[in-house]
């Protein structure tokens, strides 16, 4: 009989050895590697962003429709317009500085609701600004 306590004890020992990992993975890992997806969404929607607001501002430079130009960006880069917003300032004069500048919600892209921790985290801002011609 001592001899079958013996063997039990290396199962044992990889029963809560698969129990820790499991708890590791659900409670560490997962939720990290949900915040890292989250943040490189993040990241490239700001950049999408920031070039719309650039094709907006080159579009207002060249005395042509700014909205049609950054929705047509943001639809190419496979982004709703319906969460677009887009402001427009300056005097539409030549010479003067006409300044776009680009908002997107981003609370139904990313798994952890972010807005509630951070309320700048609820959508990326992008602008930027060209010389009328």
């Amino acid at each position: 009989m001592n001899t079958r306590q013996a063997d039990d004890a290396p199962s044992r020992q990889q029963g809560s050895l698969s129990v820790e990992l499991a708890l590791l993975l659900a409670f560490v890992l997962m939720p990290l590697l949900a915040g890292v997806v989250d943040f490189g969404q993040l990241f490239l929607a700001q950049a999408v962003v920031t070039r719309a607001a650039r094709e907006g501002a080159l579009a207002a430079s060249r005395n042509q429709d700014v909205d049609r130009a950054v929705v047509l960006y943001m639809q190419n880069a496979g982004y709703s317009p319906d969460r677009t917003t887009i402001a427009t300032s300056g005097e539409r004069k030549s010479g003067t500085p006409v300044t776009v500048e680009v908002r997107y919600d981003t609370s139904n892209m990313v798994i952890i609701p972010w807005s509630g921790i951070n309320a700048n985290m609820a959508q990326v801002v992008g602008s930027a600004t060209e010389r009328q011609s």
